[in-house]
């Protein structure tokens, strides 16, 4: 056996290597009742995207991805709405908590002021910067 290494992703190894880990997970946590599936949600002026939100919700978590309002659009509570948003969909798919990280340069207070509490901090990632990581409580 041997390791092989690329600087790109061959897509059909990313598949197996995933279904590996799902099966895994699957195995541990097929007693968890929770809705699995991705979300999406995309605010938009016209045909521009003024902003969007990208996660998952699993195992009874909603977990957010990525979370960004475009400079064009800051300051009109653009990104409020999407946690707003993201809140209510979370408690549809009987989510008890929603979790996120975000970098010390991306605005971590805009998360507190909406009620998440930091979990975790990792220091120095990337150099110079923390990373936290937040969650909210549903119930």
């Amino acid at each position: 056996m041997k390791i092989a290494q690329k600087d790109s992703i061959t897509e059909e190894y990313y598949e197996a290597v995933s279904d590996l880990l799902y099966q895994h997970n699957l195995k541990n946590t097929i007693h968890i009742d929770s809705i699995n599936k991705p979300l999406e949600m995309i605010i938009q002026d016209n045909e521009k995207i003024a902003g969007g939100l990208y996660g998952r919700s699993i195992w009874g978590t909603l977990e957010i991805h990525k979370l960004a309002v475009s400079e064009d659009y800051k300051g009109r509570g653009l990104g409020k709405q999407l946690i707003k948003a993201a809140i209510e969909e979370g408690k549809a798919r009987k989510c008890d908590y929603i979790s996120l990280h975000t970098f010390s340069f991306q605005a971590p207070e805009f998360y507190e002021k909406l009620g998440f509490v930091r979990i975790g901090i990792e220091t120095d990632f990337p150099k110079g910067f923390e990373k936290y990581y937040y969650r909210k409580s549903l119930l």
